[in-house]
């Protein structure tokens, strides 16, 4: 893992989609194949409006970026909020 602080441990008191849950899990774990394995065959995944398959954001983001702090969930747990630490942008 790069600097820019410590993935951060999932409480159990916050109301996360399981799925959702286990995606987050492998991406703070750095672990491609266990998120890949969470997403259909030719997923579209968006950053910032920019869409790029699974494979795409693995190579950039899964053991570079990860939760610092989760802060929050809405929508039945399907979005989850906190600080996110990043490579290239650092955290946000």
């Amino acid at each position: 893992m790069e600097k820019g602080g410590s993935p951060a441990p999932i409480s159990g008191k916050l109301n996360i989609n399981p799925t959702v849950r286990k995606a987050i899990d492998a991406l703070q774990r750095g672990e491609v194949r266990i998120w890949l394995s969470l997403f259909v065959r030719n997923a579209v995944l968006y950053d910032h409006g920019n869409a790029m398959t699974a494979a795409e954001f693995i190579e950039k983001s899964v053991g570079r970026e990860w939760f610092t702090r989760i802060d929050g969930t809405e929508d039945a747990g399907l979005s989850v909020f906190g600080s996110y630490h990043t490579a290239q942008w650092g955290i946000f």
